[in-house]
């Protein structure tokens, strides 16, 4: 028998405070996510030539130790920036393992139902039994379900690897139940040309003083909202993102240029940016500069 949408959320709030009663023991902090941001007012450059990367994009590792749980992709698996490769259960984690798994199991069958749900859309899409405005809004649903879920991992405590680039797997080696170390190359994969061009310049012109160009991946699906990283007060890597508003002359598939509502030295989320939500701690793993 399937369980409801109501079952399931009131079993993931229940594991969830079971969670939290486990989870007072002062263990260590799971670092947070880590984000690819674009420097606004810097001319683009490829990051995995940079000094100032501070992670091959290419030789992927969990950023903790620990038992993998999930392994969500194989070698030659197309994959975008922000996407979810694998997560880890950290042997950091201050509960019982029982308790984790109870909780990670009530979320996983929650999102499951919800990409189910939306399934069944897609197919009466295709058919025109729906509307495109009614599809539309079935595909925020599921991604903004996508992000919830990604969001409760983290606040549980697993460590999810990401891609940080677009590409192609090409080496998977890791798998559910083995142990990984913190840094370890896990996986590897080629990074798109796309993550490689150039962006051309943008000019100024009297009537938009700041115009910027940024990644087009950066803009989010309403064509009107970028996220920025905050950092906190002394920190140059780990902040909070802040949901800004911005005004777009042009975009095409590799740069938006932006005339309102960014200033020279703001950090934009680069890509990846469906999976995070607005006040999520952050941390940056690599700089793609933006003109």
């Amino acid at each position: 028998m399937r369980k409801t949408p109501f079952l399931l959320s009131t079993s993931f709030a229940l594991a969830l405070s079971i969670l939290t009663a486990c989870g007072n023991d002062g263990e260590k902090q799971v670092l947070p996510r880590q984000v690819k941001v674009a420097i606004v007012g810097q001319d683009f450059i490829n990051p995995s030539a940079s000094k100032e990367s501070l992670k091959n994009p290419e030789a992927l590792s969990f950023d903790a130790s620990g038992k993998v749980i999930e392994v969500l992709v194989k070698t030659g698996t197309p994959v975008t920036a922000g996407q979810a490769l694998g997560r880890l259960m950290p042997g950091s984690m201050s509960m019982s393992e029982s308790s984790a798994l109870t909780s990670y199991r009530a979320a996983r069958a929650e999102i499951q139902s919800a990409e189910a749900d939306f399934k069944r859309y897609t197919d009466l899409r295709n058919k025109n039994f729906i509307s495109a405005s009614e599809f539309e809004k079935r595909i925020a649903a599921v991604e903004g379900a996508r992000a919830k879920f990604e969001q409760s991992m983290e606040q549980l405590g697993f460590v999810t690897l990401r891609a940080l680039e677009s590409g192609v797997m090409t080496r998977v080696n890791f798998q559910a139940g083995q142990q990984a170390s913190a840094q370890e190359v896990v996986a590897g994969m080629k990074v798109s040309a796309k993550a490689n061009t150039t962006v051309k310049p943008v000019t100024q012109d009297a009537n938009h003083k700041n115009k910027f160009s940024i990644p087009s991946e950066a803009v989010h699906g309403d064509g009107t909202s970028v996220y920025r990283v905050k950092l906190d007060s002394g920190s140059q890597e780990i902040g909070s993102l802040e949901l800004i508003k911005v005004t777009i002359a042009s975009v095409d598939e590799s740069y938006a240029v932006v005339t309102e509502g960014l200033s020279a030295g703001d950090l934009v989320v680069a890509a990846g940016w469906h999976a995070l939500n607005a006040g999520q701690k952050v941390r940056v793993a690599l700089v793609a500069k933006a003109h």
